[in-house]
Formats: structure tokens, C-alpha cells, sequence
């Protein structure tokens, strides 16, 4: 029997994305189209953590005995994330529904491929043990949020974008929702949008690229405000070959990860900088206005007049202040604003989307757009693992 208070209504959403920076926790309540936002917490990864989950997320070939370890390891990091969130924000277990786990994307293949023989097959992977994180809290789990769509012909992401329809479309104005984590994903909501209008995809590289440049030039973790690529200017030459990789051309529904968007696409920008053709700062510029134009690029597949567009901007990349002016110069028309302006911290966004969704199977409501994923039909998506107490 499980202990759990059914009648708890907070709900914490654990995200950790391919920036691989931290582990964000969001506490919500949530009232129809309100969200209250309870408590946020980041805990970075422990060093060794991280390179381990980079080494998963990028290694042709893996060690199975590090990669069994590590779904438990992780679901360990999940465990003293929420016990230190709940701490600090003197939350009782007995008041969290549960808690909803995105897991740690370390491979991400959407086009299905065959397999020795076998008939093709898509695959998406996130690491982290729902029901070993259920065990060390007590508390419900819902995990494995992706795999349902995968199975149907789906990609399995995006997923945020019933998230963005459901507290972020307006009766008033068109809004391009955009996430700008690891990876940079938008969401078209036409001004009272219905479901089956909404377009969301992943355009592109986000703060990934940039995040390696400044581990491997300026050893920093990231481009704090976009100081280091202000500094620099914008090779175009080079620009103009990073747009030249056909996944820009593609049609959504499509999705990316670090398979595509890794250390092989930043070859001719480090043998640039390597051969003193290029500097590290121009590098940041140029990688800066790569993500730029491949959001406000997305806006050519769902209208022409910017005039009434709203780009409400989140994630990791809406701190950056220089690649928010370059999305404004590339989409001057346009107002270009934080999800804060909504009511939604722009830094939070995710972890509350995927609180949002442990309540929504919970209630058995499909979270998934099959139109912008490309499965064959709604289902629930999620597992459920219940905590003992």
C-alpha cells in the first residue's frame, strides 16, 4: 500500500538538460491555467558526474557496467536534489502528489534505423531510475516521459509545447514560445490556437555549442550575459557553412540533440580558432547568431508579419543578453520578451512543464501533440513507480 497523500497537490518536476549544467527542481501548485511556483532549486552536478554523463551522451561505445551504475547514481543526485529543495522551502513530503522525472537524454535517435537486420527502429534514452528515485524519497514517481511517443512514430520530443498551449497562449496575440536550453526548441500558438494548430519543433543548437567553447577557450562553463561573443564579430563565411547542415532545411515535426549538434559540427570552428583564423570571441559571435537566426528562421514556416508576434523566451539562453538582442535584430518587428513576462521564470520554465505533466497522467491526460511529434495517436505517456514510507 502506498503512503502517499492523495490529497497532496504540490507536484515537483526534476529536469536536467543536455547542457548537462545542473539539476533544476520546481515545486508547483497547479489552479486551471494558474501556476504557483512554491520553490526553485539548482544543484549543479558533482564534476566527476558530469563528465561521466558527457562521456555517456557522447562515446561511440560505453562501458555497460557504467552505464548500469549510472541510472543509479543519477536517481541518488535526484533524491538529494528534492531533499535539499524540500529543506530549504520547508515543504513536507506529505504534501507532494509526486514527483516528475525527465530523466537524462544520453542518446536521442528519432530516425529510425535498422539494427543488424532488423526491421528500422527510433530509439530516445534518458538515464535515471524512477523507481530507485520512488524507493530513496518515499515519494511517487513518474518518469520515462518519451518513450510511449517513440513507439507510436513519434520522436518522442518535443514535449513541452501542450506545456506552452495550455499557460502560455493568448487570446490577444501571436506568440513564438522558445526554450533556449542545450538544444533550442520553439512553439507557434496562433492567438486561441485549438491543439491541432500548434507547431513546435527543435530549430537548433541553443547554448550548447557556446557552452563548449568557453569549457574549451575561456575555461568557463558558459558565456555569462554573452560578455565574451559581444567582444567578438561575426565570421559569415562561416556562418553560412554551419547553415548549410540539412537538419535547418527540414520540415518539422523534427528534434536534435548532441548526436547532431556535438563536437563533429564544431570541427571547422575549432580548426579555425586551432589555425589562429579565428578567435574564440568571433567564435561566440558566430555560434551566438547561429542560434539567433535558426529561431527567428522558424517564424518563415508559420507567418510573414512580425508586427503582432510576441517571442517569449526561457531556459538558460533568456539570461544571455546578447543572443536576446540578436534574436531582436533578426526579428525587429517582433517583441521579444522573458517568460517572466507571463508569469512563467524564464529559468524554471521546464522543471514546472514536467511538475505539470507528473499531474497530468496521473490524471490521464495526454501531454503529447502527435502533429508536432509525429506519433500516431495520443496516449498517456509516463510510468509510475509508488513510494513507500
Amino acid at each position: 500500500m502506498s503512503a502517499q497523500n492523495l490529497s497532496a497537490d504540490i507536484y515537483l518536476g526534476i529536469m536536467t538538460g543536455t547542457s548537462l549544467d545542473a539539476i533544476d527542481v520546481g515545486a508547483c501548485r497547479f489552479n486551471g491555467k494558474n501556476v504557483e511556483l512554491l520553490a526553485f532549486h539548482s544543484v549543479e552536478w558533482p564534476a566527476a558526474m558530469r563528465e561521466i554523463l558527457m562521456e555517456l551522451a557522447t562515446a561511440e561505445l560505453v562501458s555497460m557496467d557504467l552505464l548500469a551504475r549510472t541510472n543509479f547514481l543519477l536517481a541518488r543526485e535526484y533524491a538529494n536534489a528534492v531533499e535539499q529543495t524540500l529543506t530549504q522551502s520547508n515543504i513536507e513530503k506529505s504534501d507532494v502528489r509526486a514527483i516528475a522525472l525527465h530523466g537524462q537524454t544520453i542518446r536521442h535517435l528519432p530516425k529510425p534505423e535498422s539494427v543488424r537486420g532488423l526491421d528500422p527502429i527510433a530509439a530516445t534514452y534518458q538515464l535515471g531510475s524512477g523507481n530507485a528515485l520512488a524507493a530513496l524519497t518515499g515519494i511517487d514517481v513518474v518518469s520515462d516521459f518519451r518513450s510511449g511517443d517513440v513507439a507510436l512514430g513519434g520522436q518522442g520530443a518535443p514535449l513541452v509545447p501542450m506545456f506552452d498551449y495550455e499557460f502560455l497562449c493568448s487570446h490577444d496575440v501571436d506568440r513564438l514560445v522558445v526554450n533556449i536550453g542545450g538544444i533550442a526548441n520553439v512553439t507557434w500558438l496562433k492567438r486561441n490556437a485549438e491543439p491541432e494548430q500548434v507547431i513546435a519543433f527543435d530549430c537548433g543548437p541553443g547554448n550548447m555549442l557556446l557552452d563548449f567553447i568557453c569549457g574549451k577557450y575561456f575555461a568557463q562553463p558558459y558565456d555569462r550575459g554573452g560578455e565574451h561573443a559581444s567582444i567578438g564579430s561575426i565570421d559569415n563565411r562561416l556562418l553560412h557553412r554551419l547553415l548549410a547542415h540539412p537538419y535547418f532545411a527540414m520540415n518539422p515535426p523534427k528534434s536534435t540533440g548532441r548526436e547532431l549538434f556535438g563536437e563533429a559540427f564544431l570541427h571547422p570552428v575549432i580548426e579555425a580558432i586551432d589555425n589562429s583564423e579565428l578567435s574564440a570571441y568571433d567564435a561566440l559571435a558566430t555560434l551566438a547568431e547561429l542560434t539567433a537566426l535558426t529561431i527567428t528562421g522558424a517564424t518563415t514556416l508559420v507567418q510573414t508579419d512580425m508586427s503582432s508576434l510576441e517571442i517569449i523566451v526561457s531556459g538558460g539562453g533568456a539570461r544571455n543578453s546578447y543572443l536576446l538582442d540578436r534574436i531582436r535584430i533578426n526579428a525587429p518587428k517582433a517583441r521579444v520578451v522573458s517568460s517572466d513576462f507571463c508569469g512563467i521564470p524564464a529559468n524554471a520554465k521546464e522543471a514546472i512543464a514536467f511538475a505539470f505533466f507528473g499531474k497530468a497522467f496521473l490524471e490521464e491526460m495526454p501531454i503529447h501533440l502527435p502533429l508536432t511529434t509525429g506519433a500516431s495517436r495520443k496516449i498517456i505517456l509516463g510510468s509510475h513507480s509508488i513510494g513507500m514510507r
